[in-house]
């Protein structure tokens, strides 16, 4: 695989998995917690939302380079 096929892949696998639609998501709950008065708190939801397709991505490219080598 050349480089852009890994860009590619990359792009392709976090627009799938929503790694860019969960800041939005989250500024939404965030703003309408705090319009309610009720106490922030993200807890591990938040976390893994954000940590489990960074991680896919990441053991992918792993997979990905040590494939190649």
């Amino acid at each position: 695989m050349d480089l852009w096929s890994i860009l590619l892949l990359v792009a392709l696998l976090t627009g799938i998995m929503g790694w860019f639609v969960t800041p939005f998501t989250s500024g939404i709950i965030y703003i309408c917690m705090m319009c309610d008065g009720d106490p922030i708190d993200w807890g591990l939801e938040v976390a893994f939302s954000v940590a489990v397709p960074f991680t896919w991505v990441f053991a992918l490219m792993e997979i990905i380079l040590l494939y190649r080598i």
